[in-house]
């Protein structure tokens, strides 16, 4: 506060040496703030003033200019990968997505998943903190010349608050957070690099889990000219284990092969892998080198555990514990189809492609992910969620799962290990999930405000989701692509939970456009009484 009461000091000082030159010592609170940082940037960063813009009156210290022979990102509408870090001008961070930084900051949690935002940076701003947008699409005055920011760019924006957090101030949220909360109407230092970006993120995430599923076992192809390719294919969608004659006895068995296959011939991007076992393991190695936009995106390897941790350790200690807990499973030919049973218990790990859990109902799992996390001895042995493959009834808590879980689930197989790859139109979308944090005292939860722009942001990307899936799968996403992910009875349970003891859980983000795998075993059926 010290450092405010100075500011404001060096305001009020500038506002009544005017009052001689005006008629009235009354002057509007952004032009306070202007002179103000004016000020604060003539003692600290002098050599900044010619890099005042009009546009927004902010400043801008060019870190690095980035590659130079890349596309501007005003160029087009396009989706932008960025990392920010926010401060007050006395240097304490209020938002970060950098895990060191958090660490340090002690906002760090397990749940959550460290890289740069991807958020919509089009003509018009839908999403992002004013003053980065207008950094980021507009020509920057650099000294004498003019500078449009690109791949690489490093960068340090001088915000006043009306084009920063403003009124309502700023305060991580979901992980996200640093150790300060920035005040209603204060500047702020904005640490900006790029990483890159896209025109049509439908695309490049059909190719991202296109690559993952080559790499893991293959992916069939969806129209095949061998006609029993073909029939054994739409076997597999039938959930049948044997076909209708050629064997002695009339029937044959259908022979399941390790490649991703569509779950629905009518939903685009959304496999399933019968032939899935933790013996075998993920490859989450799946980008080319060319085609990676940020380090670590294609293997996470950021904070506490993936940071000092391979992804190949980690991987190993899930599947040891999948194995001991479940076993080897049936042979999907010699399993049941889920579909024939009323209500199936299903245990899995949600992850993103580049191996970062997001979820899980399975004890084992959670102490190797979330270490910090205790789990009570009544939860030791975890809860199976039960899929109700019959959900026609419209209050089915299945109903309200993502449509991944609707129409997969129900071509899985009892008793069996099985796995399901989904792009974004199937899951979270254009929207992703946004991450919170949650204060849980006397069993009963209340939510942080979004007042952080940054994370508020999924409320307005599904704006622009819906062209994209159109004009790219010709409306095969028309109807997935937005899901209600405030009603996932499944997604991230951990946050569900209340306690007699105050405590902070943070439920993990998912980003717009952003493919999902979960690592699934279903329960056999029941023996019937």
């Amino acid at each position: 506060m010290k450092f405010v009461n100075r500011l404001i000091c060096v305001a009020v000082a500038c506002a009544m040496a005017m009052t001689s030159c005006v008629e009235s010592s009354e002057m509007e609170f952004n032009e306070v703030e202007r002179i103000a940082l004016q000020a604060w940037i003539e003692q600290h960063h002098p050599e900044l003033l010619e890099n005042y813009q009009e546009d927004g009156g902010y400043y801008v210290e060019l870190l690095d200019r980035g590659v130079a022979d890349s596309l501007p990102v005003s160029d087009d509408n396009a989706w932008l990968w960025f990392d920010v870090t926010c401060r007050d001008l006395s240097g304490n961070v209020c938002l970060t997505r950098d895990a060191d930084q958090a660490r340090m900051q002690n906002a760090y949690t397990e749940y959550t998943h460290y890289v740069p935002f991807f958020l919509f940076c089009g003509k018009d701003n839908t999403s992002m903190l004013e003053g980065t947008y207008m950094a980021l699409r507009n020509k920057l005055k650099i000294g004498d010349e003019e500078y449009t920011v690109r791949y690489g760019t490093k960068m340090r924006l001088y915000l006043p608050s009306s084009i920063a957090a403003g009124p309502q101030g700023m305060g991580g949220d979901g992980g996200y957070e640093g150790q300060y909360k920035l005040d209603a109407n204060r500047p702020m230092i904005v640490d900006v690099e790029v990483w890159g970006h896209v025109n049509n993120p439908v695309a490049y995430e059909d190719q991202w889990v296109k690559s993952f599923a080559t790499l893991n076992g293959g992916l069939a192809p969806e129209e095949d000219d061998d006609e029993e390719k073909a029939r054994l294919r739409r076997s597999y969608m039938r959930n049948v284990s044997r076909a209708d004659e050629g064997t002695d006895d009339g029937e044959e068995e259908v022979v399941y092969d390790d490649l991703w296959h569509l779950a629905v011939d009518s939903i685009a991007g959304l496999y399933i892998n019968y032939k899935y076992t933790p013996k075998k393991g993920l490859d989450f190695n799946c980008l080319r080198s060319d085609t990676m936009m940020y380090a670590g995106q294609t293997e996470y390897a950021r904070g506490k555990l993936y940071g000092t941790k391979s992804m190949a350790e980690i991987n190993k200690e899930i599947d040891d514990a999948l194995l001991e807990r479940f076993g080897d499973g049936l042979d999907p030919a010699d399993a049941e189809p889920m579909d024939s049973t009323d209500v199936a218990k299903v245990w899995y790990v949600a992850r993103l492609l580049d191996g970062f859990v997001v979820d899980t109902n399975i004890p084992e799992i959670k102490k190797i992910v979330y270490p910090e996390e205790e789990i009570d001895e009544d939860e030791e042995e975890g809860e199976a969620y039960e899929f109700d493959t019959d959900a026609s009834d419209s209050s089915s808590s299945t109903n309200n799962t993502v449509d991944a879980w609707k129409y997969g689930m129900p071509q899985l197989k009892l008793g069996a290990w099985n796995a399901i790859l989904t792009v974004s139109s199937n899951a979270y979308g254009a929207t992703g999930v946004t991450g919170t944090t949650t204060s849980s005292s006397n069993g009963s939860n209340y939510y942080n405000y979004y007042y952080d722009y940054y994370n508020y942001y999924n409320y307005y990307n599904s704006y622009y989701g819906n062209s994209y899936y159109n004009n790219y799968y010709n409306n095969y996403y028309y109807d997935y692509y937005y899901n209600n992910y405030y009603n996932s009875y499944y997604y991230n349970n951990y946050g569900n939970s209340s306690t007699e003891e105050s405590e902070i859980i943070t439920v993990s983000e998912v980003l717009p456009y952003t493919p999902l795998l979960w690592q699934i075993y279903v329960e056999e059926r029941e023996d019937e009484e």
